[in-house]
């Protein structure tokens, strides 16, 4: 039996499939004969803990609750010291005369597959394109079209990889899914569940038709084609709409307002290739409006998502909403405050309010004090705390020869650059808390926040050249369907200022 779930924005897919599974338990299948894999790691650890929540199930009893290649990677029997790591990019790009980022082979853990970086990533990219796709490297070089490229150069990075791995034994993402299709065993399963599935690129659509389809009783196909916006690494929303004739529409959005819901509604019924659905909105009016900029959206307070199509774009954003002083978090790189510097504040601040503190916590605090305040050799002290005792402000005055007492505002005590700390300042007048929680205000690409949500939902219409250009605008209406579904209240779309922006 196979059933495709169609599940639009907010209609509570995963919460279908975790229905799907505990009806399973309930008539007798074990836990074990019960795979849930899915496309993004993100996706797969979300239906694990809320399958184990709601289920009351230890988190150990969900063997196959997996990434696809973590479940190739379990079935093979491979261990992590066999998996290419950043020390082996690095040796291989000093064979090669060319620096890799660590994890820039096809990690589908992520949800993407590459992350284009350093010198070599974007040859490794077209070689990894080209398999997850199937298609020759030359293909893919001719495709790509990257003028600053060299196609011997390319050639050249694919033998030394293949001879790098074939003498180390080690293997990358991407061969742990080829390994598994070749060796073409399964465990016998009584259900598989396929998340994200529209999302799959030809390589993983291999896996599971050629060796998991076979081996499984019940097996449900969950997505949403309206939502696949991996064009550019290979996916083709078609196998996804093709997997199986047996069809279901989750009709109900539990999270689009009325107006929001009308124009996603609008815009999706541009594209050329999809399935119809009929599904409505939550009785909420919600929101929808206009900007000329983003620093005319009123951002002051309530929960917002600000959404970017480029890297670029949102790293933009992102460094204007700094200068004037917000506290943000970027999706991909944290808190715009220094993490260390976060640290620093809250462990000087317990000891102000006289709290015990574990030598573990007072070692990160060594080395962010100034040298005005404390010794090298107080410092050295400071690093060398028992482990087995706790410390409050007192002890490490008089151990370490601290200065500071706790009526020391932590700029004077912390080593912080003048610009962080005018930042910091400029945080805490605008009355937002650094310590507790996440920060309110949170920028994105549009890719990288698909699957969340938010109150409010700031979208930028500016776009790039190639993906103006692009001849796949399917998918750059997808990807902006993508964007405005995450607002649960209010949608604020800024114009575009440039020449490519998207045409809503």
């Amino acid at each position: 039996m196979e059933t495709t779930i169609f599940g639009p924005p907010g209609t509570g897919k995963t919460t279908r499939l975790i229905e799907i599974v505990q009806q399973e338990l309930d008539s007798g299948t074990r836990p074990e004969s019960i795979a849930f894999v899915s496309f993004s790691r993100k996706a797969a650890e979300e239906a694990r803990e809320r399958a184990a929540s709601k289920l009351n199930m230890d988190v150990d009893q969900m063997i196959w609750f997996r990434t696809l290649h973590s479940f190739a990677f379990q079935v093979l029997g491979l261990q992590v010291k066999q998996v290419l790591s950043g020390k082996d990019y690095s040796k291989i790009g000093k064979l090669l005369g060319l620096e890799f980022t660590s994890n820039s082979s096809a990690t589908m853990a992520e949800g993407i597959l590459f992350r284009p970086g350093k010198s070599g990533d974007a040859y490794l990219s077209i070689i990894q394109m080209a398999r997850v796709r199937g298609v020759s490297i030359e293909q893919q070089f001719n495709e790509v079209a990257d003028r600053r490229l060299h196609y011997q150069q390319l050639k050249l990075v694919d033998e030394v990889f293949r001879d790098y791995k074939k003498e180390t034994g080690k293997v990358d993402f991407v061969d742990m899914i080829e390994n598994f299709i070749e060796q073409g065993e399964c465990p016998l399963l009584d259900v598989l569940i396929v998340d994200e599935a529209q999302d799959l690129v030809p390589l993983q659509w291999r896996m599971v038709h050629e060796v998991m389809k076979p081996n499984a009783k019940r097996i449900y196909y969950a997505g949403d084609d309206d939502q696949c916006i991996y064009s550019w690494m290979g996916v083709n929303v078609r196998d996804f709409l093709g997997a199986c004739d047996n069809k279901i529409v989750l009709d109900k959005s539990y999270r689009l307002p009325i107006s929001i819901h009308k124009e996603a509604d609008n815009l999706v019924k541009r594209l050329q290739t999809r399935q119809e659905k009929t599904w409505s909105s939550t009785k909420e009016t919600g929101s929808i409006v206009w900007h000329r900029d983003i620093m005319d959206v009123d951002i002051t307070t309530g929960e917002w998502l600000i959404l970017a199509r480029t890297n670029y774009i949102a790293n933009r954003i992102a460094s204007d909403l700094k200068e004037q002083g917000f506290l943000y978090w970027r999706e991909g790189s944290g808190w715009s405050i220094s993490p260390n510097v976060l640290t620093g504040i809250e462990v000087w601040l317990k000891l102000c309010k006289d709290q015990e503190l574990s030598a573990q916590e007072l070692k990160k605090l060594s080395t962010l004090l100034t040298p005005t305040i404390i010794t090298k050799a107080g410092k050295k002290v400071l690093a060398n705390l028992d482990p087995e005792q706790t410390y409050r402000l007192t002890d490490i005055q008089s151990q370490c020869s601290l200065s500071a007492t706790k009526e020391t505002p932590w700029y004077e005590v912390l080593r912080v650059s003048e610009t962080e700390r005018i930042y910091i300042t400029s945080v805490r007048r605008m009355g937002e808390s650094i310590l507790t929680g996440t920060p309110r205000i949170k920028i994105s690409t549009i890719h990288k926040a698909k699957g969340g949500e938010a109150d409010n939902v700031a979208l930028l219409l500016d776009s790039s050249r190639a993906c103006a250009e692009s001849l796949d605008q399917d998918s750059e209406v997808r990807t902006f369907y993508v964007g405005l579904t995450r607002a649960r209240k209010s949608l604020h779309i800024i114009e575009s200022q440039s020449h490519y922006g998207f045409p809503l």
